[in-house]
């Protein structure tokens, strides 16, 4: 049943709503980013999210492009995907946050095209939805927060829960490929070979660094597989071997228990001064200079 649109959603500020966990699954609503909130600092989600935006603006650099949600957009977060906050504006947000083992648990299974479109189309990782399809589904999410605070002791609560995570997973599928604009993505060669080379890329990228290396695992030349990777990502493969290496230094470099020096053996370096060189050409700063401008903890909002 479709609801009135004319609600005036509550918009409070400054304060984190998290709901108590249910082995896998979450609903979280950030009304505010602080300034803990740092801009050009690396972060890697923990865990599946959907992201409703309900106010305000936010860039985003993801392992593969920019992106940048604005009020009625849907993102999806995937756990292995390095973000990295590039500004925002009067910022705030709703999420599910859920991992695939809670899906199995509850019994909830999806078609291949379905699976595909959660968990593996990170190059159609967001859309825009409608004004009366985002209200409800805000006020669904909203239900589903309350009802996983029912008590764990109360009868059918599971199913409860679960159900309700059902309507909202299944809706947001419907939303998403009935767009106007909805293109499904082309599964091509060129597509697929991609998304090998991504695979593989996320696999490998702390001991490899070389085109050639992906290219031989594909049984192409490093020339072909940096031509086919630019026309589907916009980058080449060089440029996203950088980005993912570059994006999981910066992470290192921001935990204490790590020295420069395990930085550059984790990522299989020779050393500290061959990592430093190449940290600095990618980044125009030192791995030493990037650690003192970000030693303040701060927070991640996936």
């Amino acid at each position: 049943m479709q609801r009135t649109s004319n609600h005036n959603i509550p918009q409070e500020m400054g304060f984190v709503y998290n709901s108590n966990d249910s082995e896998g699954l979450e609903v979280s609503r950030i009304t505010h980013l602080s300034k803990g909130v740092c801009n050009n600092q690396p972060f890697r989600a923990a865990s599946f999210a959907f992201i409703l935006v309900i106010k305000g603006r936010i860039n985003i650099k993801t392992n593969f492009r920019n992106e940048t949600l604005k009020e009625k957009d849907i993102f999806f977060v995937f756990p292995d995907s390095i973000y990295e906050v590039m500004d925002h504006t009067d910022f705030s947000f709703i999420k599910i946050t859920f991992n695939k083992d809670y899906l199995s648990k509850e019994g909830i299974f999806l078609t291949a095209a379905q699976h595909y479109t959660v968990f593996q189309s990170k190059l159609i990782n967001k859309f825009s939805l409608k004004r009366d399809e985002y209200h409800d589904l805000y006020h669904d999410v909203l239900a589903l927060e309350k009802k996983l605070k029912i008590s764990a002791d109360m009868p059918y609560r599971n199913d409860i829960i679960r159900n309700s995570f059902i309507e909202i997973l299944y809706d947001l599928l419907l939303s998403h490929n009935n767009r106007d604009n909805f293109e499904p993505p082309k599964r091509d060669s060129k597509f697929e070979m991609t998304t090998k080379f991504l695979n593989l890329l996320s696999l490998h990228f702390k001991k490899e660094r070389l085109v050639i290396f992906y290219a031989g695992k594909l049984f192409i030349t490093p020339r072909h597989l940096s031509q086919v990777v630019k026309l589907v990502t916009g980058k080449t493969a060089g440029e996203l071997i950088d980005d993912i290496v570059i994006g999981e230094a910066k992470i290192l470099l921001a935990n204490y228990a790590h020295n420069i020096s395990s930085v550059a053996e984790a990522l299989n370096f020779a050393n500290a001064s061959f990592f430093g060189k190449y940290f600095k050409k990618n980044t125009g700063i030192s791995p030493s200079v990037y650690r003192m401008e970000n030693r303040l903890p701060h927070q991640t909002i996936f």
